[in-house]
């Protein structure tokens, strides 16, 4: 950890912006368990969008290799690849021991989120689980479920703010034009014959 922050990999500076309302969303996961079930409820539920999901062992010999692989898979994407390059990534996994998330203790993984210029949000193991790849996301959430509601606005929550702007704004808009009627009606009044 020391090694990794005194090259910056940490650092708040650094941290890229997630996009307020992403098309695609990546999603960096192992496929068996509830964690990708539970990111693509969510996201359903909140606000429906594309999901790509890369495929990975979460824990084991090779699972820092391929999580460090899909990363660096998603950046490579161009506007011209068949698949669409993810708007963010969401590294993923659900809570265990130390061991089981030493995967993401790894500088494979810690760098290749670091260098990665699609935004990340790290959602590993449980609320008290902190890995160094939690410190390298541009965004760290306490689970894979948070993860996924820090990506996604809640559709209900947002079509209400916009109707209210949609009053307001439509009061705005009569109260300028009654404004400008009253003053029309003032002048109308002032209006001498031609003759006079």
């Amino acid at each position: 950890r020391r090694k990794l922050a005194s090259e910056g990999l940490f650092d708040e500076g650094k941290k890229k912006t997630l996009p307020f309302l992403p098309d695609v969303i990546g999603v960096v996961t192992s496929l068996s368990g509830a964690v990708i079930r539970d990111i693509l409820h969510r996201l359903k539920d909140r606000f429906p969008c594309r999901v790509l999901v890369w495929a990975v062992q979460v824990q084991g010999k090779s699972a820092a290799a391929q999580i460090a692989a899909a990363i660096a898979g998603f950046n490579s994407l161009t506007e011209s690849s068949s698949v669409p390059r993810p708007d963010l990534l969401i590294v993923a996994r659900g809570g265990g021991s130390l061991e089981d998330l030493w995967a993401f203790n790894e500088e494979a993984v810690v760098r290749a989120i670091h260098v990665s210029q699609i935004p990340i949000v790290a959602g590993i193991g449980h609320e008290v689980d902190v890995t160094l790849s939690d410190l390298a996301a541009d965004y760290r959430a306490s689970t894979p479920t948070a993860a996924a509601e820090s990506v996604s606005p809640n559709r209900d929550e947002l079509s209400a703010e916009l109707s209210g702007r949609n009053r307001r704004l439509k009061a705005a808009v009569n109260h300028v034009v009654q404004e400008q009627a009253q003053h029309l009606d003032f002048l109308s009044s002032r209006l001498r014959h031609p003759a006079d």
